[in-house]
């Protein structure tokens, strides 16, 4: 191949430029701080100078022959290109800006001109393009609208660009390719419990474990506050978009150190491949979210596959949020009550208030589909106030009507983060005129703990307006004794699922009894939860348990049910 100054002479020379002319261009050719390149009329490249080599950090013989890299970014679309190569060839010349990525990955700001030349039958013999690397002059925002600042990595923006220009190839070629879309499970309440320079070191710590996981051609990008998206390209199986998530999952698992704690944060994906999974950008992107949903409905640090079926969820989940979002005006939800019995004498002394939704057209949904929707949407905040307000006034009306009645009300983790919930109960009690002692707030093992000394002010706030509390699920989750010694509670309830092989399983039955020596050497009442037969009821009575609640006297009914229960065992 000639050299690139050689070259320019000749081309120089076949235009009629002299001997002299040549020697001059030849100079400028190598010693221009601008980068020159020139092409032959189908756009392939012929050679190009130092500056060019320099700047773009190609293998100049490896390129001959090829169109340059500047004529074949990953960051502008074909019709870019079309729109570009018409204006050449009509108006003969053609500048702009163009971004490309250097050889060693770094993207960079282009200006670039570049123009026809012909020969004396008007046929284009070859292009000439320069262009000067404006990199040190890019612009601020031009990186704030593409790069998250805190991680460095391409956001969102970035990712639709790419994940079009990649499915444009891997059609073209023939190949599979595949989109991992991640969430961090927890992040919100690591960021709420250590602060927002712990949420910024997990999410940077996260950044820099996804990279290593992944192959120098394969990009990462922050997507979301919480997410982030990979790329990976020219796969030969979908078994190698699995391969790179569970070694995802597996480094993201590894403790990071925050304030002399160990925190643990893991990570949910949703994977989908092209061409199975979809044909565009806007399939592979839905259908990866899809995906990434049900790996998180499905637990922590886990991974999941397209299939089609979870968008005939997606859909269903999406048109119950809508309704849901509409339930509480249309007066579609209500409170049924289900009875808390003393066992000794069998009288009916409170009822849990238990959300229901009753949907004009599919009937009774069952709390265990639209909670989870209501909590995730944010929309547990007012139902579950309106819940409140509204066991409040059912309960004072049958307090009206005999003797004491207590009435408990379950709070979300979402409501018991709520900086305003005191004044949310004060102001229900005092609507109502209810007497606090007569309000039971029952709050989940598992979410007492997520940040002890939080929970323990929150509880503290609470007592002194002089409510009752209640720990929820008993034994399913990981109290600490010393915490449950401070924390300022009244009752224990006994999860269901140790209640289910009583007495016949003699580990649930000691595990019963030992909960409830705890409970009173505590001082703290105990309720049993999910009682439905008898033999239970006596293995309770035996063992000091003082109140049940369950299916063997009375599943949750509405107002006028539970009011005939009321009227007969008060």
């Amino acid at each position: 191949m000639d050299s690139p100054g050689k070259t320019l002479a000749s081309a120089a020379a076949r235009s009629g430029a002299n001997p002299a002319e040549s020697a001059f261009f030849d100079v400028f050719f190598n010693n221009s701080t601008e980068a020159i390149f020139i092409t032959d009329p189908k756009g392939r490249l012929i050679t190009a100078n130092p500056s060019f080599i320099g700047i773009t950090g190609v293998d100049l013989s490896a390129a001959v022959g090829l169109a340059p890299p500047i004529l074949a970014s990953e960051f502008h679309d074909r019709e870019f290109y079309i729109a570009l190569w018409r204006t050449l060839k009509r108006k003969g010349g053609w500048k702009g800006e163009i971004l490309q990525r250097r050889a060693s990955g770094e993207i960079c700001r282009e200006w670039l001109s570049i123009s026809s030349h012909k020969n004396s039958g008007g046929e284009v013999t070859h292009y000439v393009g320069t262009f000067t690397d404006a990199s040190n002059q890019m612009s601020q925002s031009f990186s704030k609208h593409y790069y998250d600042s805190l991680t460095k990595l391409p956001n969102r923006l970035l990712l639709q660009d790419r994940l079009e220009f990649m499915i444009n190839h891997a059609r073209r070629n023939n190949e599979l390719m595949a989109l991992l879309l991640l969430d961090v499970d927890r992040f919100k309440m690591i960021n709420d419990t250590f602060g927002y320079e712990a949420g910024d070191a997990l999410l940077q710590t996260t950044a820099d474990r996804l990279l290593t996981c992944v192959r120098d051609v394969d990009v990462v990008f922050r997507s979301g506050d919480d997410e982030f998206a990979i790329i990976l390209e020219e796969i030969a199986h979908p078994e190698d978009a699995a391969k790179v998530a569970r070694r995802i999952l597996k480094t993201c698992s590894e403790p990071l150190q925050i304030d002399n704690c160990e925190i643990y944060a893991t990570i949910c994906i949703g994977i989908s491949i092209f061409p199975t999974d979809g044909d565009g950008k806007v399939q592979m992107l839905q259908n990866a979210e899809a995906a990434m949903h049900r790996a998180r409905e499905m637990g922590l640090n886990c991974f999941e596959h397209y299939k089609p079926s979870m968008n005939a969820r997606a859909l269903e989940r999406l048109t119950l949020e809508s309704d849901l979002r509409n339930a509480l005006g249309r007066c579609e939800l209500c409170a049924f009550y289900q009875p808390q019995v003393e066992i000794k004498t069998g009288r009916v002394t409170g009822a849990e208030a238990l959300l229901r939704w009753k949907h004009p057209e599919l009937g009774m949904i069952p709390p265990t589909q639209f909670i989870p929707i209501a909590e995730d949407t944010g929309l547990i905040l007012s139902i579950g106030e309106w819940v409140l307000r509204t066991a409040c006034f059912e309960a004072r009306k049958w307090q009206k009507g005999g003797a004491p009645f207590v009435v408990s009300v379950n709070l979300s983790a979402n409501q018991f983060q709520q900086e305003n919930l005191v004044s949310i109960v004060e102001s229900s009690l005092s609507n109502a005129g209810m007497p606090p002692e007569l309000l039971e707030l029952e709050i989940t093992e598992s979410m007492s703990m997520k940040s002890p000394e939080e929970t323990l002010k929150m509880l503290r706030n609470l007592k002194e307006l002089g409510v009752r509390i209640a720990i929820d699920d008993f034994g399913t989750g990981y109290s600490s004794l010393s915490y449950l010694k401070r924390f300022p509670i009244d009752t224990l309830k006994i999860d269901r699922s140790f209640l289910m092989d009583i007495p016949d399983s003699t580990r649930d039955s000691e595990i019963v009894k030992a909960i409830i020596a705890m409970a009173h050497s505590l001082n703290l009442t105990v309720i049993a939860e999910g009682v439905e037969m008898e033999p239970q009821v006596q293995y309770l009575l035996q063992n000091g348990c003082e109140k049940m609640q369950g299916y063997l006297f009375s599943p949750p009914v509405p107002v006028p049910e539970f009011e005939k229960i009321w009227s007969i065992y008060k």
